[in-house]
């Protein structure tokens, strides 16, 4: 099988699992940022830790390199919109236009979701177009929604 041929078959495989949609949103000084994301983990519950997988290409990769603080914000059911808003590069300017935001510490949140799990980046790890940001839960906020928003198959869960 040759490398084209793999990587097709490999994200055709992913599509077949499912995973929670999340938005990853952290701050440099003044400029807030936020990118949806799938590739987001649990790691450990002693002491309780989460992993993030980023583009390199992505504009809030250098601020989770620099400002080692985020937040992972568990899409709930009804926030297929949000998810989309921070996929697009082109929306990058209007994703914190909403009053759905909050600060805690320097660290945007999305106020609507289903659970706000704050992090911070204790290490990283690179691999090829991607990085592995390591990070200890310092605080957890549930909100009580009906359940997250689920992502498979290339479409929205729900």
């Amino acid at each position: 099988m040759n490398n084209s041929e793999l990587k097709k078959e490999f994200l055709n495989s992913m599509r077949g699992v499912a995973s929670t949609v999340n938005v990853i949103s952290s701050q440099n000084e003044d400029a807030k940022h936020a990118m949806t994301a799938s590739s987001v983990v649990s790691l450990s519950l002693d002491p309780p830790s989460m992993l993030v997988c980023v583009n390199k290409e992505a504009s809030i990769h250098q601020i989770l390199e620099k400002e080692r603080f985020f937040c992972i914000n568990i899409l709930a059911k009804d926030q297929i919109d949000l998810s989309n808003l921070c996929s697009s590069a082109d929306n990058e300017d209007s994703r914190f236009n909403s009053e759905e935001w909050s600060v805690f510490e320097g660290i945007p949140y999305n106020t609507e979701s289903s659970a706000n799990i704050f992090c911070r980046c204790f290490d990283s790890f690179s691999h090829t177009s991607h990085t592995v940001f390591f990070g200890e839960v310092v605080k957890v906020k549930n909100n009580n929604k009906e359940g997250p928003l689920m992502y498979g198959g290339g479409e929205y869960l729900v």
